[in-house]
Formats: C-alpha cells, sequence, structure tokens
C-alpha cells in the first residue's frame, strides 16, 4: 500500500462530487474507488501499479483493481459523458485512479514517492507523459471518447477534479463544446478563475466564444472582480469586444463598475471606438459615472474624444445629470476642449445648464481659450446671458479675462451689465 499526499486530496474530490449529488452511477461505484480513506490505493498482486503494462485493464466501474477486462457495468459508466445537468461517477472515478497511478508510477521511477500534494501538484501529474502511456490500457482508454482524443484526456480530467488550473492548456480547445461549457458552469469561482487564468490568449478567446451569452454572463459574474478583470484584460484586441457585446446590459452595468481600476483602463482604451459607444451608452447613469470616474485623467480623454459622436452626446448628457459635471472637471484641458466643441448647442447648452455654479465655473475656466471662444460664440446668446449670471462677478470676469478682444467685444451685448463693467472694454 502505497500512501500517496495526492490519493487523499482524489479521495476528498470523489467525496465531494458525490455529496453536489453529481455522481450519477451507484452508491457502490461512488464509494469503491481505489482509495481508502486515509489516502492509500490498492494495487494487483502482480504489481499492476508498477507500470503502464501492468495496469491494462486493472481497474473495475468501481475503480477496485482487477487485473482483468473491464466488466460491462464498467464500460457503461466510463462511456458516460459530461451532458445535461450531471457528471458521470464513473468518469470521475477513471479520473481519479488515473492519476492516483500515475503518481505512483512518477515516483517509483525516480525512486522514491514524490510528494506532490495539492492542485499544483494534481495538474503536473495528469500532464505528465505517464497518463498517456496508462490510456493505452483497459478501462482508462475509454476516457478517449469521452474527451474526443487522447491528448484533451489530462485537461479532461482536470474539469472532473476541480482541478483550478489547466494540466494541459494547449490542448484545452480540443475539448467537446459541451463538455467545456458544462464544465465552467460548475466549477467553484477559485477553481474556474485558475482554469481561466492558466489558459493563453488564443485558447482563453477560443473558449469564451464556445459559451452562449447566458453561460458567458454566468462564468464571468461567478467571478471575483479581481478574476473577471484579469481574464477581460488577457484577451485580445480581437475578441474582446465579441465578448463584452454578447453580455446583457445589466450584466454590463455589474460588471464594469466592479473592475479594478487598471483592468478597466485596459478595456476601455483596448476595444474599438464603436464597441465602447455601445458598452458605455447602455449603461445606467449612476453605472456609466462610476466607471469613467475610475479612469485615469489621460484614459478617460482618450475614451471621450475618440467616441462616436453621437455616442458622446449621449453619455455626456447622461453623466452631467448624476455626477454634476465630476467627469467633465476630471478630464485634462486639451481633452474637455475637444470633447465640449463637437457637442451640438442644443446638447452642450442642456449639459452646462445642469451643472453646479461652482463646478461650471471650473470647467469653463479650465478650457483652452480658443475652444472657450467656440463654446460661448456657439450656445444661443440667452444661455451664455445665464450661464455668466449665474457664476460669481469674479469668476465670470477671469473666465471672460481669457478672450481675445475681438471675441470679447461680440459678447458685450448679451453680458450682464455687473460683468461688462469689470472687463476691459474700449
Amino acid at each position: 500500500m502505497i500512501n500517496l499526499p495526492l490519493a487523499k486530496l482524489l479521495t476528498v474530490k470523489v467525496v465531494a462530487w458525490s455529496l453536489a449529488g453529481m455522481v450519477t452511477v451507484g452508491a457502490a461505484a461512488a464509494g469503491t474507488v481505489a482509495l481508502s480513506s486515509s489516502g492509500s490505493t490498492s494495487t494487483s498482486p502482480g504489481g499492476a501499479g508498477s507500470s503502464p503494462a501492468g495496469l491494462a485493464g486493472a481497474a473495475s466501474a468501481s475503480g477496485t483493481v482487477s487485473g482483468g477486462a473491464p466488466t460491462q457495468a464498467a464500460k457503461a459508466s466510463a462511456s458516460a459523458s459530461l451532458s445535461g445537468s450531471t457528471t458521470p461517477g464513473g468518469a470521475v472515478a477513471l479520473c481519479t485512479d488515473l492519476a492516483s497511478r500515475a503518481e505512483s508510477i512518477l515516483g517509483q521511477a525516480n525512486g522514491t514517492v514524490t510528494d506532490t500534494a495539492g492542485q499544483a501538484g494534481l495538474a503536473q501529474v495528469l500532464a505528465s507523459p505517464t497518463v498517456s502511456q496508462l490510456l493505452a490500457a483497459q478501462p482508462f482508454s475509454s476516457l478517449i471518447s469521452l474527451a474526443d482524443s487522447a491528448t484533451a484526456v489530462p485537461d479532461y480530467c482536470g474539469l472532473l477534479l476541480s482541478v483550478p488550473a489547466v494540466p494541459v492548456p494547449s490542448d484545452f480547445t480540443q475539448l467537446p463544446a459541451s463538455v467545456i461549457t458544462q464544465a465552467l458552469g460548475t466549477l467553484p469561482a477559485s477553481d474556474l478563475a485558475g482554469v481561466l487564468d492558466s489558459l493563453p490568449a488564443g485558447e482563453l478567446s477560443q473558449t469564451l466564444a464556445e459559451l452562449s451569452p447566458a453561460q458567458l454572463s454566468s462564468v464571468l459574474t461567478t467571478l471575483s472582480p479581481v478574476a473577471a478583470g484579469s481574464v477581460l484584460d488577457k484577451l485580445p484586441a480581437s475578441s474582446l469586444p465579441t465578448v463584452l457585446t454578447a453580455l446583457s446590459a445589466s450584466t454590463v452595468a455589474s460588471l464594469l463598475p466592479s473592475l479594478p481600476a487598471s483592468d478597466l483602463t485596459h478595456i476601455l482604451t483596448t476595444l474599438p471606438d464603436p464597441a465602447v459607444g455601445t458598452i458605455l451608452t447602455e449603461l445606467p447613469a449612476g453605472d456609466l459615472s462610476s466607471v469613467l470616474t475610475q479612469l485615469p485623467q489621460a484614459a478617460l480623454g482618450t475614451v471621450l474624444t475618440s467616441l462616436p459622436a453621437g455616442d458622446l452626446n449621449q453619455v455626456l448628457i447622461t453623466v452631467s445629470a448624476s455626477s454634476e459635471g465630476s467627469v467633465l472637471i476630471a478630464l485634462p484641458a486639451q481633452a474637455l476642449g475637444s470633447v465640449l466643441t463637437r457637442l451640438p448647442a442644443s446638447d452642450l447648452s442642456g449639459i452646462l445648464s445642469r451643472l453646479p455654479a461652482s463646478n461650471l465655473g471650473s470647467i469653463l475656466n479650465g478650457l483652452p481659450a480658443g475652444d472657450l471662444a467656440t463654446i460661448l460664440t456657439t450656445l444661443p446668446s440667452s444661455t451664455v446671458s445665464s450661464l455668466l449670471a449665474s457664476l460669481p462677478t469674479a469668476t465670470a470676469t477671469q473666465i471672460l479675462g481669457k478672450l481675445p478682444s475681438s471675441v470679447l467685444s461680440g459678447l458685450q451685448g448679451i453680458l450682464p451689465p455687473s460683468i461688462v463693467s469689470q472687463l476691459p472694454l474700449g
């Protein structure tokens, strides 16, 4: 009897599957895996655990070493696949026995029993060439049909055993889409995060593309904000828009504001401009303001100045009603001028008129002189007069003092007398 830390881990895994009600073969099949409560493995008198050749036909449906051909029950349980809402106990038992036997062989090949306790050790064992050798023998060969190929078996078993890292990331997408989608939907949040984080960008993109919008939403909202941000941050620019625009507006509204600022910044500055506009205009006012105010000044300027005109209008109208101009105040001067001068006069008038006097004064005073002149000469005269009259005289005088004399003279007839008297007009 070989006492292996890995065997103890696998015993816990199988028990967990049983308690979750996901083992669909009989109690005997789930309870007689060749792993004792102390974590030992059973081998035949002939030393079946000593080499791949000696393991041919070694495990029955219950996981007990028999030394002979698998029974019909073993074949039936091994041929079950991940489908519907259940996971086959037979496949779990086979994967458990496969990993335990590979661990034993690896230890004996090194002249000692290895100590690969923990999930990292389990992933390493499944990724070893020893697993490929064992798959040539019954009953483990039945796992090949379940995973669609021998190279996908390590990752298939990794999913069944909730290993929070993909044993062979480059082969992960060889698994049937149905296996991947169900497995991702049943993994705990921490294991799910590990699986997705261990995939290279290309395989991660392909995996997420296999999910329906509902499944994709479930996966991303199951993850912690940090893990979800890491997953989205890892996606290439070519697939990131497909993932985000596939989500419902409610999912995007709950997901984006919760992301770490660094991941949110990368996402919004990586997405193509139309996709950014589509996403931002779907957000409710409070969530939109939360997203934009998390961005550093430079990133905020990049995002807003690159939006299509229609989307920019909608975004600014939405946030001005909820953030009282905090988004505009956060913009660098050049970006602020670029954003405001792109707005139609009617939208610009509505946005500025809703701002508190203190924020309005800060925004107008922060504009470059050329952009300030463009705005004040574009707005209706009545709006200009109303906006300036709402400001303290000293603030209004300071703002107007930035204008060229030619522009200032043109505004003289619409300015409040209290302000005119303070200006250097000829």
